[in-house]
């Protein structure tokens, strides 16, 4: 039985070296068709790569959900206090942050760069401000608009601002991306398949008289067949590997741009690339359309092929 086994093992080693050599025997063709392969399997994990980065910055930004109470002009200061206590007590808010106008002058002019202009005005212009943060079971969008509802309701204010559309568009946005991912991944593994399916195909059938040679000398269409599955999964691995690396080439090309951008919006996000598991589940998807190719076009084409 061991000698059985290591038989087994020897020769598909044996075969699957021998593919790989056949490969380079012609350059031209096979490199080509590797060519085309990386660059579709580059396409889906791009696209899978900006629905990650979107989804992360996405989840980011939308935690903890806040809300801005603003206080009726001339609401005084122990009103606005005594308003915050209040609502600070409710069992849905976390955290209830009271700024005064200013407060609120002071940290515009220091933010904002206005200092000159500010210093010209009479009066100060911002109204009290509560800036309320619920409890992690009220974040959602919908439990934080009724609780903005509440507040509303309260004595003293005058608008309450969820500033959650913005959100709802990012979230769109995401949902936008992963299923465009989603569905480039599909068409462009459909690609593959077909792609690797009509060459092996094309050569089954320059290697017709070869094949039916071998027929004739009892040969079986499993034996015949099994350096294509060998060629097949030998072209789902090279283009994989050419995929991953152009998509690294696409990261550090973007990434300068990416940090850019972020910077801008005062965040330290970095562009993150495929961890080692995606990259393995790539190779290892990529090499099964290949043997699934190989066996479909290839091994119905050679039941067609019969010794004359």
């Amino acid at each position: 039985m061991a000698r059985e086994s290591q038989s087994w093992l020897t020769i598909q080693r044996q075969v699957g070296k021998q593919t790989l050599t056949d490969l380079w025997r012609r350059p031209l063709g096979n490199v080509l068709t590797l060519a085309v392969l990386a660059f579709a399997l580059t396409l889906p994990s791009c696209f899978y790569l900006a629905a990650k980065n979107i989804s992360i910055v996405s989840a980011a930004w939308q935690n903890p959900t806040q809300l801005t109470v603003y206080l009726r002009e001339g609401t005084r200061d122990s009103e606005a206090r005594q308003l915050q206590e209040s609502i600070a007590s409710w069992a849905e808010v976390s955290q209830a942050e009271y700024i005064s106008p200013e407060q609120g002058l002071d940290e515009f002019r220091e933010h904002a760069g206005f200092a000159q202009a500010l210093s010209l005005l009479d009066e100060n212009p911002l109204p009290a401000v509560l800036v309320i943060k619920p409890i992690d079971a009220w974040q959602s969008t919908v439990q934080a608009t009724v609780l903005a509802e509440k507040l509303s309701e309260q004595s003293g204010v005058d608008d309450v601002r969820l500033d959650s559309d913005w959100l709802q568009r990012l979230d769109a946005i995401k949902q936008l991306s992963v299923s465009l991912a989603m569905l480039m991944a599909v068409l462009m593994l459909l690609a593959v398949f077909l792609i690797v399916g009509n060459t092996l195909r094309l050569q089954l059938q320059n290697q017709k008289d070869a094949v039916q040679v071998m027929k004739l000398v009892g040969a079986t269409n499993r034996y015949i067949l099994r350096p294509f599955l060998y060629t097949g999964a030998w072209y789902g691995l090279l283009s994989s590997l050419a995929a991953l690396v152009l998509t690294a080439l696409v990261c550090l090309m973007l990434e300068g741009a990416v940090d850019k951008l972020a910077a801008l919006y005062g965040s330290d996000f970095h562009l993150i690339g495929l961890a080692w598991d995606e990259c393995l589940l790539l190779i290892m998807l990529s090499s099964l359309l290949g043997v699934l190719a190989a066996r479909l076009s290839a091994g119905r084409h050679l039941k067609e092929i019969e010794p004359i």
